[in-house]
């Protein structure tokens, strides 16, 4: 039975390979690399997936998505979380997001995507409901046309960190994002 380990990894590795899986680390296609400076990127000749479209924001400015939602991303402030505070940390940066749906058609909160990078690592979620940082309460709410809704959000903040950008994708199934930063 050992004598057959080498033939079965062999194996293994010529069904992962034809199946189109990535070496471990590897970016996922289609995948831009973190501090991509680029706005929108086009999908290779004959390629029929959809590249990720990245759209560079300053913070305080609205991006409209092509479904007429409207997000504005405030400037980070720091704090220091509470006791109470998930994870504990000493300290933590803080964003308000201005959700308006410009649409026809209801927008569920459940959908948006909102994520913090520093010196191109992703940065953990902090809640801290006594100091107003419960996270999204309202996920299953939807937001009708018209409406408007303010979320705020905190984010470990390590010390020493150079850059901070935000994130905002407004569906998981859909290629478009904003990505918030501080300006030059």
């Amino acid at each position: 039975m050992r004598k057959d380990r080498p033939a079965l990894a062999v194996c293994a590795l010529l069904a992962l390979t034809a199946c189109g899986a990535e070496p471990a680390g590897a970016p996922a296609a289609g995948a831009l690399p973190p501090g991509t400076p680029e706005v929108t990127r086009a999908a290779p000749s004959g390629d029929t997936t959809i590249a990720p479209v990245r759209h560079a924001v300053l913070f305080g400015s609205d991006h409209r998505f092509a479904s007429d939602l409207v997000v504005q991303v405030s400037e980070p402030q720091t704090f220091t979380p509470g006791d109470a505070a998930y994870p504990d940390t000493d300290r933590a940066a803080a964003v308000t997001v201005k959700v308006r749906n410009e649409s026809a058609k209801p927008y569920r909160l459940s959908r948006l995507s909102v994520r913090a990078f520093a010196d191109d690592e992703q940065l953990v979620q902090v809640v801290d409901p006594a100091q107003g940082y419960p996270g999204i309460v309202d996920a299953d709410r939807d937001l009708i046309p018209g409406d408007r809704v303010e979320l705020p959000f905190a984010f470990v903040a390590p010390e020493g960190s150079g850059t901070f950008e935000l994130a905002v994708q407004p569906d998981p199934n859909e290629p478009a994002r904003a990505v918030y930063h501080g300006g030059a």
